[in-house]
């Protein structure tokens, strides 16, 4: 009897073991799965985003550029649409893809920028008159060659006793995050700011696809200006000096290259895959002027 006992023990336990085994390795495998499952998700949304970037190029580059958006015949229809607007606004194709493409002219460039603009930028998305004094000087003395500090601003002893492990590139900003690392930015602000900013050259300046930020900062004018601005635009693209005169007070700025009122040349392109979370995402800076090995270059590129 006690041997049998045993035996029906001995089995249970067996039993018990071997189930905690297969459940455990149904586990594994449907962990697994979910894994190749994720995988192929993740592949298929980069495959999206470059095949998106790939037909934006081309369109880019043979399409018809006004100074409000990209124009595509009927048959270039692969996109789904006819048109892309120039702007942060972008635009929703198919299959949960969105795109956004914006021309250089219409943002705050970070390279060889008017500080002025810069202050104004940030005195209109809200910062203290202090904080735009040494955001701007601290700029300034970030991108010079020198070791010298300006009167609100910050060179490398400035860094060094605050405990930074970095100091002033003393060079033009490669990547536009460096912006958040300048004595008078923070993350706030920084977020505030970032999508009005590039580091693509900016040659002239295109108030038609420009955000109202923009606008205010770069023209110097206020929102009763910016509507009466913005309503005209609406209805068709500002193109002459004489027209900016007259509705916002103001004259352009001139530029030695490029032009006022026209896309430049160099694009931020933004396409995200997925909705509503977001799978993939693919960003790049282009310079569209043919190259003599390619028909465009790349100035930066993200992805992931």
């Amino acid at each position: 009897m006690n041997q049998q006992g045993s035996a029906t023990i001995l089995t249970l336990l067996v039993s018990a073991v071997i189930l905690t085994v297969a459940i455990g390795f149904n586990w594994i495998v449907k962990e697994h799965l979910k894994a190749a499952e994720g995988l192929k998700v993740k592949a298929e949304a980069m495959m999206e985003a470059r095949s998106t970037y790939d037909s934006l190029m081309y369109y880019i580059l043979t399409g018809q550029l006004t100074q409000k958006e990209i124009l595509f015949s009927r048959e270039q229809n692969v996109l789904g649409v006819q048109r892309i607007p120039l702007g942060r606004t972008g635009i929703k194709l198919g299959n949960g893809v969105f795109v956004r493409v914006q021309d250089s002219s219409s943002l705050v460039s970070l390279v060889g920028s008017d500080v002025e603009v810069l202050k104004r930028l940030a005195a209109v998305l809200g910062a203290k008159p202090e904080t735009v004094s040494t955001l701007a000087d601290s700029f300034s003395d970030w991108i010079d060659p020198d070791d010298l500090s300006r009167l609100n601003g910050a060179e490398s002893s400035y860094y060094r006793f605050e405990g930074k492990a970095y100091g002033p590139r003393n060079f033009p900003l490669q990547y536009k995050d460096e912006l958040a690392l300048i004595r008078g930015m923070d993350a706030e602000l920084y977020a505030k700011m970032a999508p009005y900013l590039t580091v693509l050259p900016s040659l002239g300046f295109n108030p038609n696809a420009a955000d109202d930020a923009t606008l205010m900062a770069y023209l110097d004018i206020d929102q009763e200006a910016l509507d009466k601005l913005k309503g005209y635009i609406t209805q068709q693209p500002v193109g002459t000096d004489a027209e900016m005169l007259t509705l916002t007070g103001k004259l352009m700025k001139r530029q030695d290259l490029g032009v006022n009122f026209f896309p430049s040349p160099f694009f931020e392109i933004a396409i995200e895959v997925g909705s509503p979370r977001v799978l993939y995402r693919l960003n790049a800076g282009v310079d569209v002027r043919p190259k003599a090995i390619s028909p465009y270059g790349v100035v930066y590129w993200t992805e992931g």
